[in-house]
């Protein structure tokens, strides 16, 4: 077997090793030999830029040369002199597609300048929340990347953007698709009517916490961008009075390509929601997040329409019920994910009407609701699509539910019971003996000593246990039980000493990071040398 293996072609494992899930898991195969090393590095598209690689001298360009195929760099957790990384990155022979330069102080010009010169084939660039962020970087972006097809520059810190810049931008950037301008306090009407007008092949535009900006604003950029599938706006009063105005009306008879609509924290009423009903496209995605005014006639009106949505957010709706949700589930045969957090008038009944009632669900939040005080206890269908349950900060959730959700979701990957304070290790232990799929865990603040023992769990990855009540023993089960565990929270976990966290290290040979915060039991000798115990360890934030 071992002499077949050896005989296949490059080609040949570059399409089985691409069938790993996320690009952490090539790390393992880089490690089996030379060849297997060479055809990672050939695989690998993303990378993510971070302090400590920059400062270890030229480093950068040796991985620039080593993953010769990168398509998208992030910046995004580097927070050092942005100049030169951004210089290396201009001058390197990549054909980048998406820079994230997120959460950086400012973009020096000169080096936007080198990188449009050097990188034609960049068509995405994210420059959300710069400190600086002034219409002369717009400019110089509009001017050196014209061929920019996405942008985000939301939430500038000083000075922020005026209209004057989106619209020397607007004119610029001919091929633009997205653009997102959320928090940008200065931009009124004037820089809708700007992009709407010069970006002729405009998709989807987010517009968050842009307080000068109008209805009539949004109403222009619907009915004048052709192509135009999605919408995001923000803190927007829908009057009754203006439903009455025939542009706004023609505005959604115009977009018939919209397939994609969030409105959050804004005043809808329901005559709102009946005109959407009858404007002719077909919603996929909508969220009304944090808004109020609307009743279940307008949302069941909406909903009995556009039965294909396959993404749905109803953050804090407080008027929901788990009838009304019953009878709102019947048009939500196409549903794939939905957001119910801070509902609070829901229970678990809820919970197992959706997975009845809707067969190709997969992502659940019902975070900060009334999760384990109802008495449904009948009906319950088992739903094997479902991957990523969220149910944070729910205070009734029992271990006797958390059973019950486990016969019901057999293929689940993402359970988070952060907080929930009526979840013990009985529970946790019950829920993971079954032939566990999960991936990711989070039992952030519950009095969780262990996870319990039983059989190895290869695919839990990632476990966020800060301010649990884990302990050595607890940490011994899971050095035992999660060997491939790569991502370990334990901040605050006063129960954890330096005897339990060699447990860890000695059997969790793939752990890349680790969080120690505040773990005041955890001696100082053992954080010095845990560096070089596991090779695979990239990350270790400590405070003691």
């Amino acid at each position: 077997m071992a002499e077949k293996c050896n005989h296949l072609p490059d080609e040949c494992w570059e399409l089985i090793l691409n069938r790993l899930d996320h690009h952490s898991h090539l790390e393992a195969p880089s490690l089996a030999c030379k060849r297997f090393l060479s055809i990672t590095n050939e695989l690998r598209t993303h990378f993510a830029v971070n302090p400590t690689i920059f400062k270890l001298g030229g480093t950068l360009s040796k991985l620039f040369a080593r993953f010769r195929h990168l398509k998208s760099v992030d910046l995004s957790g580097f927070h050092g002199d942005i100049d030169p990384v951004i210089t290396e990155i201009a001058v390197s022979d990549l054909k980048l597609e998406s820079l994230d330069v997120s959460n950086s102080n400012c973009l020096p010009l000169e080096c936007l300048k080198l990188l449009g010169s050097k990188m034609k084939s960049l068509r995405v660039l994210n420059c959300s929340n710069l400190d600086v962020f002034r219409d002369i970087e717009l400019v110089v972006i509009a001017e050196s990347i014209p061929w920019l097809e996405e942008l985000d520059i939301s939430y500038p810190g000083e000075v922020g953007l005026t209209d004057d810049g989106i619209k020397v931008l607007s004119s610029k950037l001919g091929v633009l698709r997205k653009i997102n301008i959320s928090g940008n306090h200065f931009l009124t009407d004037k820089s809708l009517f700007a992009l709407s007008s010069n970006c002729v092949f405009l998709k989807e535009i987010v517009i968050l916490r842009c307080s000068l900006v109008t209805l009539h604003g949004i109403e222009f950029v619907m009915r004048n961008s052709p192509q135009l599938s999605s919408v995001s706006v923000g803190k927007i009063e829908i009057s009754r009075s203006s439903l009455y105005y025939l542009p706004l009306l023609d505005s959604f008879t115009s977009a018939r390509g919209l397939s994609t609509l969030y409105i959050h924290d804004s005043f809808v009423p329901d005559e709102f929601l009946y005109s959407l009903a009858k404007a002719g496209f077909l919603l996929k995605r909508l969220s009304l997040s944090f808004c109020w005014n609307f009743t279940f006639s307008g949302i069941s009106s909406l909903l009995y329409t556009h039965r294909s949505l396959e993404y749905l957010s109803f953050t804090e709706v407080v008027f929901l019920t788990d009838k009304l949700m019953s009878d709102l589930s019947k048009y939500l045969t196409s549903l794939v994910t939905i957001k119910l957090c801070l509902c609070r008038r829901l229970t678990e009944s809820t919970f197992f009407t959706l997975t009845k009632n809707c067969p190709l669900l997969e992502d659940i939040d019902m975070g900060r609701i009334n999760f384990g005080i109802g008495d449904r206890t009948e009906d319950i269908v088992k739903n094997p699509r479902i991957k990523s349950l969220k149910l944070d900060f729910n205070l009734d959730l029992t271990n006797k539910c958390l059973g019950k959700l486990a016969s019901v979701c057999p293929s689940l990957e993402m359970l988070d019971l952060s907080y929930c304070e009526g979840i013990t290790q009985n529970g946790v232990s019950n829920f993971l003996k079954t032939d566990s799929k999960v991936r990711y865990l989070c039992i952030k603040g519950c009095m969780v000593k262990n996870i319990g023992t039983g059989s190895e769990l290869p695919k839990l990855e990632v476990l966020k246990a800060a301010r649990s009540g884990i302990d050595d023993e607890g940490l011994a089960m899971i050095g035992n039980r999660c060997r491939g565990i790569m991502i370990l929270d334990l901040e605050g976990c006063l129960g954890a000493t330096s005897i339990g966290l060699k447990e860890i290290l000695r059997n969790c040979r793939r752990l890349r990071e680790i969080n120690l915060n505040w773990c005041s039991n955890m001696s100082t000798e053992s954080v010095d040398w845990m560096g070089f115990s596991v090779p695979s360890l990239k990350k270790i934030v400590v405070s003691l």
